[in-house]
């Protein structure tokens, strides 16, 4: 991220400040936090981190706008998430992942609402491929209708 700061920074750009303010921090986030998450859950981080970078490395040393490079880095969140093992990760790395990341959604404005709708497509693409994922989701259906959750 420091490396597609150098050659792309956009420290004056405020909220379109991706590669530090939001990459970079989240990044740090996971390597201080990695202890807590289960060998598959470590290694789905550094998938993730790869694929991110590498959603990224064409973009060194062009002329693309702050703004762009921020739409460009956030579209590829749910791909490498999901493409990366996100779905089949132990439950008890969901709860890691959401503890770590609850920053991207607080308040809910700006990137937060990006990062709010990475996470409902990500969840999406779980739903789409993941037996696991449509039976948590059945059950929760199914007890919204009894009553039980509500």
């Amino acid at each position: 991220m420091d490396c597609l700061n150098k050659f792309n920074p956009c420290l004056d750009s405020g909220n379109n400040e991706y590669a530090l303010n939001y990459g970079y921090n989240y990044c740090n986030q996971y390597e201080n936090n990695l202890q807590k998450l289960s060998k598959e859950g470590q290694q789905w981080v550094g998938k993730v981190r790869k694929c991110l970078q590498d959603a990224l490395k064409d973009e060194v040393g062009t002329n693309i706008t702050c703004s762009d490079l921020k739409t460009k880095a956030f579209k590829s969140h749910t791909k490498c998430y999901a493409e990366c093992g996100f779905c089949a990760l132990p439950v008890a790395d969901y709860y890691q992942i959401m503890n770590l990341v609850k920053g991207a959604f607080v308040p809910l404005s700006g990137s937060s609402w990006l990062s709010f709708f990475n996470g409902v497509a990500t969840a999406g693409k779980c739903l789409s491929t993941d037996a696991r994922w449509q039976k948590v989701y059945l059950a929760v259906i199914a007890s919204i209708g009894t009553g039980i959750v509500g």
